[in-house]
């Protein structure tokens, strides 16, 4: 995989994505942004919460690689998906309609569901990984990042990349549906 116009690809995805937080999302009334269609099931804060918990984890990680990579490295243009990347790609990938539990630690709690504060952290979450890509060009997309479920699980630089911008745009499109569900307030 080309890293240039795979890095430039991603550049466009969040930019993509923040124009559907902001134009669909940000509107919305405190009714409608804590909606949930079901009890057992998540409303649009929910999905943007999952995320934030997420992300954060790895954009972490990610920044600190780039960061602390030696000056004057001359990194690969290319990399290869791990068999890691891979599977995490295919339990993300917004074309999916298979169901997937988040894990525990990454469940939506009510005392996370400060409409301001979430859309405030999502908006940061995506623009600190914009600024990871943009600086994505100086480091190996092959160095090993550990997964926050263990350290014996470890992804590729480029893996985490890919897997975290697809896995926003899977919820989001979660997001997009609850507002279309029957019972969505209409005021």
């Amino acid at each position: 995989m080309d890293v240039l116009s795979t890095r430039q690809d991603l550049l466009q995805q969040l930019q993509q994505i923040k124009q559907t937080v902001a134009q669909e999302f940000e509107p919305l009334s405190e009714a409608k942004i804590q909606w949930k269609p079901a009890p057992d099931q998540w409303g649009i804060l929910e999905c943007l919460v999952h995320l934030n918990m997420v992300s954060q984890y790895y954009v972490n990680q990610l920044n600190y690689k780039v960061e602390h990579t030696p000056p004057n490295a001359q990194p690969p243009l290319t990399f290869e998906m791990s068999f890691n990347g891979r599977m995490m790609l295919g339990f993300v990938d917004p074309k999916s309609s298979r169901k997937i539990p988040a894990p525990g630690m990454f469940k939506p709690k009510p005392y996370h569901l400060d409409t301001q504060k979430v859309l405030a952290r999502y908006k940061g979450i995506i623009e600190d990984l914009a600024k990871v890509l943009q600086k994505a060009d100086t480091i190996d997309w092959n160095t090993k990042v550990v997964s926050p479920f263990t350290s014996l699980l470890k992804f590729r630089f480029g893996d985490v990349l890919l897997f975290t911008i697809a896995h926003h745009q899977r919820h989001l499109n979660q997001a997009l549906r609850v507002m279309l569900r029957e019972g969505f307030p209409k005021s």
